[in-house]
């Protein structure tokens, strides 16, 4: 299945969108990337305000949340995100069609110790294989030396622009709006928020802070509480396969050596799992030297993919706090404002479930 959100030759569609001039809504969404998307489905189901997703771009979801590779991994060390993740598959699994969402179950290798992490004594179906077995089944781990195999048959691969499509229209079916190209330009907190943007001045009741990497610079224009969130560089690579991957096969990620790969429309999507701190102004730009590093990994590790070209590559941000863990709290410095950001790479798996959360610490004010 290919991923239509993964490449950015693959733009999510141009959604209906309001226009804005100066308006009054209860709750205003910054960004519609995955985090803003669910928070407005899950809160347009039983919230009887107006909402407004604001989005600095000309779409939705033309960052990160579009630039990924789609995984629903839920065999994570981080328990809090496990729960998270776990939740949103069962989810996902039970409309899977309409969203896009495949099982193809996961391959997590490396040593014993490491994939132990992931394991809890309470989930079911998931099961070591050994190593032999594991290369006997996707034969591009042939000569690649691993200690032990996990596998979780209830992960699998998201199609992000069906997944987004599927947020964003119900929310607007339940009366949501979404204005585009409405960069914030400045928030003026008091007994409402005064949201500037190109087209005029949102007064809103409450803000939703889900611009991504950009959710630092939004707390910092209404005076909230400064949080350690920071974003990092990630890659990813399309290697021609020549019919040496099969459509069906699960992702694979080996996490001592620290690199994934899928399959994607016929190739092989691949990342390197690298992780630049982004400097300046954040541009998803390509750095030649990693084209360098993947055939080196390549070449060392999985030498039955040594011939492969590469035949597209991008990049994206993954922003998190210093723990690794989802920022999803009311700020204790500005009434009103909620941070839903910092989803660390995370965001297939887990939006469902922040986007629910979100709504409901809304909807219990």
């Amino acid at each position: 299945m290919k991923n239509a959100g993964s490449d950015p030759a693959h733009r999510p569609p141009h959604l209906p969108h309001a226009r804005i001039g100066s308006v009054k809504v209860d709750v205003a969404i910054i960004g519609a990337g995955l985090a803003g998307a669910s928070t407005a489905f899950h809160l347009s189901q039983s919230f009887r305000g107006s909402i407004l997703i604001l989005e600095r771009e000309s779409a939705p979801a033309l960052h990160a949340s579009g630039r990924n590779a789609g995984l629903v991994l839920q065999s994570v060390a981080d328990p809090e995100i496990r729960k998270l993740a776990a939740a949103g598959a069962r989810a996902y699994s039970r409309q899977a069609e309409e969203i896009g969402f495949r099982k193809t179950g996961s391959l997590l290798l490396g040593p014993r110790s490491l994939l132990e992490l992931v394991l809890e004594p309470e989930r079911v179906g998931i099961e070591w294989a050994e190593p032999e077995e594991v290369r006997g089944e996707i034969p591009l781990l042939a000569g690649h030396s691993f200690e032990a195999a996990l596998r979780t048959p209830g992960d699998g691969v998201m199609d992000v622009r069906r997944l987004m499509d599927f947020y964003l229209a119900s929310a607007q079916a339940n009366g949501a709006e979404i204005a585009y190209r409405q960069e914030v330009q400045s928030i003026a907190a008091g007994r409402f928020f005064r949201i500037q943007t190109p087209s005029g001045t949102i007064q809103a009741s409450r803000i939703v802070n889900a611009a991504g990497a950009w959710a630092p610079r939004i707390g910092v224009m209404c005076g909230a509480q400064s949080v350690a969130l920071h974003s990092f560089k990630r890659h990813l690579f399309v290697l021609e396969a020549n019919g040496r991957i099969g459509p069906d096969w699960p992702f694979v990620w080996n996490v001592e050596k620290s690199f994934y790969f899928r399959p994607e429309d016929g190739d092989v999507l691949f990342s390197l799992c690298d992780e630049e701190p982004a400097a300046g102004e954040l541009l998803p730009t390509v750095d030649p030297e990693l084209r360098n590093a993947l055939a080196e990994l390549i070449f060392r590790e999985l030498p039955a993919l040594g011939s492969a070209v590469q035949k597209r590559a991008w990049s994206c941000f993954r922003t998190r706090d210093p723990q690794e863990k989802p920022l999803l709290n009311w700020d204790d410095a500005v009434e009103g404002f909620l941070w839903v950001a910092g989803l660390g790479g995370h965001g297939v798996a887990t939006s469902w479930e922040v986007g629910r959360r979100a709504a409901a610490l809304i909807l219990a004010v």
